[in-house]
């Protein structure tokens, strides 16, 4: 028997990671897996990132990189925001972390004191609230419409004297919704107004389907880096396909993003020198790239959408950016955990239960796999949950037949 602390016995793993594992296994035993769950693009990362790479390998001189991040990684950040973001940040403004998850677990370790609170939109991607807690604050859950879009009262509600910072990620994971310009123009303007931090979870704003527009915070304010509230998270791993290269970043005032950096100094200290020598090819010569992903993921979420809606008693918002859809299931299963474990041991398909993301009856789909894929996922949900569909599917050169009838 081991004794871990009570705290960590607090806080919730992954369930998107555990899920995948659980596909992984499945295909092992030989099962037709489609994975919908895990938030990864299959495509291909940019040439230049090969050579790079390649290059820097054959000279057989991989060392240490400086904790912030490489000078060279940090001047292309420099410009991808001036680019992005219509401001360029000073090289004190600029921390390259461990993928943009650590530059959110970063920050928050080093704004939070006990019992702080952050307020996080509902549904929230699964590791906000539990980041939170890591950091001993408390997680505050502001409920949204049924488009998803959280009301300004109602954050102004919940602020109390110990709110320390909003999360806003936009485009959002799990539901893809694209917030409107005024909102973010309001909640600017109220965290500049009450030293509230705001921050920006971007890796996803490239990822947008036309006709949608994605707005910078720093459109809605006039303040300069080290005098506002707005700290910005990006990375490489959504745009560009490079999850397993681990990149990410943080902009924001200095006395923050140093703080950051001592922090990082005594755990992973600098991400991989050689990695960030990808990250510097795929901002500076990656473009096409981005353009060809969109292409994909904007054909997969037309018909993930299209078919969906063709199930009776799913009810589904077509999302404005990233590549999941959020679907709501209340009224065939309200249980998404149950749903879940249905299509994945019946239909062999991988979700997200939406109690994940503090949303129940609902799932989050992934839909960043191969067309065919999709248009074959699609057909797996309604065989398994549309009693007037056709009871037999073929699924692994396998005739399948649906015997079961869902339980609410």
């Amino acid at each position: 028997m081991y004794n871990l602390s009570h705290f960590i016995s607090q806080i919730q793993s992954s369930p998107t990671l555990a899920l995948n594992e659980i596909a992984n296994q499945l295909r092992q035993t030989g099962a037709d897996v489609i994975n919908l769950g895990i938030g990864e693009p299959l495509n291909d990362f940019p040439d230049s990132v090969l050579k790079s790479t390649r290059d820097l390998l054959d000279k057989k001189q991989i060392k240490y990189s400086p904790t912030s991040g490489t000078l060279a990684l940090k001047n292309a950040i420099q410009d991808y925001t001036m680019d992005h973001y219509g401001r360029k940040p000073g090289l004190k403004n600029i921390t390259v972390t461990v993928g943009a998850k650590q530059a959110i677990y970063n920050l928050l370790q080093v704004i939070l004191d006990p019992e702080d609170e952050v307020i996080i939109f509902t549904p929230f991607w699964v590791s906000y609230p539990e980041m939170v807690k890591l950091a001993r604050g408390v997680p505050v859950h502001v409920e949204t419409n049924d488009e998803f879009i959280p009301n300004m009262e109602t954050i102004t509600t919940a602020l109390t004297e110990k709110t320390r910072a909003i999360l806003l990620n936009s485009p959002n994971n799990p539901t893809g919704v694209v917030y409107p310009p005024e909102l973010v123009a309001a909640l600017v303007d109220l965290c500049e107004s009450k030293g509230i931090f705001l921050i920006m979870d971007d890796i996803y704003h490239q990822l947008l389907f036309e006709p949608v527009k994605w707005v910078p915070g720093y459109v809605f304010t006039s303040k300069k880096f080290d005098k506002s509230h707005l700290v910005i998270i990006n990375g490489i791993s959504k745009t560009f396909g490079m999850t397993g290269f681990r990149i990410g970043w943080a902009i924001g005032p200095e006395p923050v993003i140093q703080a950051m950096n001592k922090l990082q100094s005594h755990s992973t200290s600098g991400a991989s020198s050689l990695l960030q020598e990808g990250a510097l090819s795929a901002l500076t010569q990656g473009g096409n790239t981005l353009h060809d992903l969109k292409k994909i993921i904007r054909t997969n979420r037309d018909i993930l959408v299209g078919e969906l809606k063709k199930i009776n008693g799913v009810n589904v918002n077509e999302p404005g950016g990233t590549f999941y859809c959020f679907p709501d299931f209340h009224s065939i299963q309200p249980d998404s955990q149950e749903l879940a474990r249905l299509l994945l041991e019946k239909a062999f398909l991988a979700t997200v239960p939406g109690s994940a993301f503090g949303k129940e009856g609902f799932l989050r789909l992934s839909f960043t796999c191969t067309t065919d894929q999709i248009i074959e996922s699609a057909a797996r949900i309604r065989w398994a949950i549309d009693p007037e569909s056709s009871p037999e599917i073929i699924i692994g050169g396998q005739q399948l037949v649906r015997d079961w009838e869902i339980s609410k």
